[in-house]
């Protein structure tokens, strides 16, 4: 287990820098993140289930400019680990599947806010770098380019690190307190995670047929809900 949260930390110090500092491929996605994190904790198509949704869920909120919107990534990774550890101990029924996705708010709230600070001391380091040239260092700037990718990506790793172990923990000793009478609660609030992410998308759509974004982006989803729960 060692190995494998050390793993997720590395990966999380890259998927982080992929999110707003360096390259921005889409690796930070969380349908990305958390299958690459299933696949890290045993189940590739359990991490990929619930990424699915967690993609429709955030959709729309991007990192554009000064905005600083939940922590998607850190939500992805904590879910991934969350549900491929799940089903190889109590199993990831729907009841399992719908906590899941509901506990990994906090994770991306957390990370909204580590990310604010993160940018607040990367905004310290341009401003000393700036001071730096005018004083004539012009290596300054390199060396302000990789104190900032540095400064990204090792709160990267030590999200992704803290994420997957909570993720981890709740598997572990959290879902298995829920009762049948719980689990049966959370599944019947299943259908509902989707629709709100549809809705998201349909909400921020600016073709005229809306409602058949909206229609087409259910049906995707629950295709990716059914295809995964088969595969594995």
């Amino acid at each position: 287990m060692a190995f494998q949260l050390a793993l997720a930390a590395l990966l999380g110090g890259v998927c982080y820098l992929d999110r707003t500092a360096a390259c921005q491929l889409m690796l930070h996605r969380p349908l990305v993140v958390s299958t690459l994190v299933g696949a890290v904790f045993g189940n590739l198509a359990a991490g990929a289930q619930v990424g699915a949704v967690l993609e429709m869920l955030y959709l729309a909120r991007l990192p554009v400019g000064a905005s600083v919107p939940p922590d998607d990534t850190g939500a992805a990774i904590f879910a991934g680990a969350a549900a491929a550890v799940a089903s190889s101990s109590i199993g990831l029924d729907g009841g399992s599947f719908t906590a899941l996705l509901l506990l990994s708010v906090p994770s991306a709230e957390l990370g909204k806010l580590a990310d604010r600070y993160v940018r607040k001391v990367n905004g310290r380091i341009a401003q000393q770098t700036a001071e730096a040239v005018d004083q004539g260092d012009l290596r300054a700037v390199e060396h302000g380019l990789l104190a900032g990718l540095t400064l990204f990506a090792l709160s990267g790793a030590i999200l992704a690190l803290a994420f997957s172990g909570a993720g981890v923990a709740t598997a572990k000793f959290l879902l298995p307190r829920f009762g049948p009478g719980s689990r049966l609660e959370f599944s019947a609030l299943l259908p509902a995670i989707p629709m709100l992410g549809a809705a998201s998308v349909y909400s921020c759509s600016r073709t005229e047929r809306t409602a058949a974004v909206f229609f087409l982006t259910m049906a995707a989803v629950f295709a990716a809900t059914v295809f995964f729960r088969w595969a594995a």
